[in-house]
């Protein structure tokens, strides 16, 4: 389906689907974008087929305005069908293939694989139960949503057995299936991956479009970047790094909103990047340099501090990385996408877990054994490998340089139950007769620091 070619009429824009979708562009998903799809499909469907002149003195009459919100309202609720309802919680329903029917959803990460896997069988041929996907489709998507749209919208009241109501249901659901039939193949058999370059092609062709605002906070505000700056060739390579952070605090200060945020956030990673990478120009930055300030160096910038703002430093790189792209041609944005995944969750995880541990610490209990030269110790950095008993907290660790496995470590602190497998300890270790305990915690990385812990 192609809104641009002029055969279609838009009814969301695209703007307006992200600023209403709770999402930001770099977070924008296959499946986003087909519910973006499907609602511009669904309402230009129900303007030229259903909405004829035959039902103009319908009293379920729209107008354009009224189709948009209507069917942005159906995607809203499909979305969370397919995430929530549909696909995680129903346990008793086989909606898309035969071979899963009798098998019950233990919890919502394998509800998640679930659904993916049906979503592929749905284009394969594999769909045996398509009028059960269709019952629960109309019951928990399309009815809800067009009483409660009449409704609140309209002043409406209208019952689920209203014989016009049903026709405008059947003939929505009809709609959808055969659009999922026809288009849904490409994205909904990889619903997860990123929709970034859709989303941007979209919005640039739309007259209004300004692509250094699509990354910023706030829906309803100007972009803070209002203009261009051309960087010539040789003065822009060897324009030193602080030039470079300050040119774009500076454009940031246009938006009074949260200049001195902006200029606090960058100002983090312009110290990374001058004193951890040693980096002089912005030339010399590459990819990696954003996954190691987000995973290494904000958890030991963030130690200790109350509630750190996670989201809006995530939010600054952001509204960096696209700056970069349109000023000094460097396009991080998909390398970016890609980190900030596997990130956004687990640092605010791993710095509550070491807040957690920092307020049992007691130095006083570690200064008896530390540099106890009749105890053997040891220091480094361990990857914790597996769980091994949660009453008894204690768990296997490797050591992430010398490879070699410790197994049934004792850590004794209530922290033992927010680490993970995976996570990476920077931490002293002492030998207590024939066990290895945790003596000290100096920092807790997660998964995605692998690279960068020395």
């Amino acid at each position: 389906m192609n809104l641009a070619d002029g055969t279609q009429k838009t009814f969301i824009s695209a703007r307006e689907f992200l600023e209403s979708w709770d999402k930001e562009i770099y977070e924008m998903t296959n499946l986003d974008l087909f519910i973006y799809l499907m609602v511009n499909h669904v309402g230009n469907q129900l303007e030229k087929r259903y909405f004829a002149s035959s039902r103009q003195n319908s009293p379920l009459q729209l107008t354009f305005n009224d189709i948009g919100t209507l069917c942005f309202n159906l995607g809203d609720s499909f979305e969370y069908f397919l995430e929530e309802e549909g696909y995680v919680k129903r346990a008793s329903h086989d909606l898309w293939e035969a071979e899963t029917r009798s098998q019950a959803y233990q919890n919502e990460s394998d509800g998640m694989t679930q659904r993916k896997k049906r979503l592929k069988t749905f284009f394969s041929g594999g769909l045996v139960r398509e009028q059960s996907f269709r019952v629960e489709l109309m019951e928990n998507v399309i009815l809800d949503t067009l009483i409660q749209f009449y409704y609140e919208e309209l002043g409406i009241e209208i019952e689920e057995d209203d014989l016009e109501l049903i026709r405008l249901a059947d003939f929505i659901e009809d709609v959808i299936i055969n659009f999922i039939r026809q288009e849904g193949k490409a994205l909904l058999q990889r619903p997860a991956d990123p929709a970034i370059d859709s989303f941007e092609g979209l919005l640039e062709s739309e007259d209004d479009y300004d692509p250094q605002r699509e990354w910023e906070e706030g829906d309803e505000e100007e972009g803070v970047y209002h203009e261009d700056i051309e960087w010539g060739g040789i003065d822009a390579e060897y324009e030193d790094i602080f030039e470079t952070i300050q040119r774009f605090i500076d454009e940031a200060e246009c938006d009074s909103r949260d200049a001195g945020c902006v200029s606090r956030d960058i100002e983090l990673f312009r110290e990374f990047l001058t004193e951890s990478a040693e980096i002089t120009t912005i030339y010399e930055v590459c990819e990696e340099h954003f996954l190691e300030f987000m995973s290494i160096w904000l958890i030991q910038k963030t130690a200790q501090v109350p509630d750190p703002p996670f989201s809006r430093i995530f939010q600054t790189l952001a509204r960096f990385v696209t700056w970069l792209a349109h000023n000094y041609n460097l396009d991080y944005k998909h390398s970016f996408l890609k980190y900030y995944e596997q990130v956004k969750t687990e640092v605010p995880r791993v710095v509550r877990a070491l807040n957690t541990y920092l307020d049992e610490y007691s130095l006083f209990d570690v200064m008896i054994y530390r540099d106890d030269p009749d105890i053997p110790q040891m220091a480094g950095f361990y990857e914790v490998k597996r769980m091994r008993n949660r009453l008894a907290r204690t768990f296997d660790l490797v050591n992430v340089h010398l490879f070699d496995q410790i197994d049934n470590v004792k850590l004794n602190s209530s922290v033992y139950s927010r680490l993970k497998t995976g996570d990476i300890l920077a931490a002293t270790l002492i030998q207590q007769g024939n066990r290895w305990e945790v003596l000290e915690i100096q920092f807790i990385y997660p998964k995605a620091s692998r690279p960068f812990v020395d």
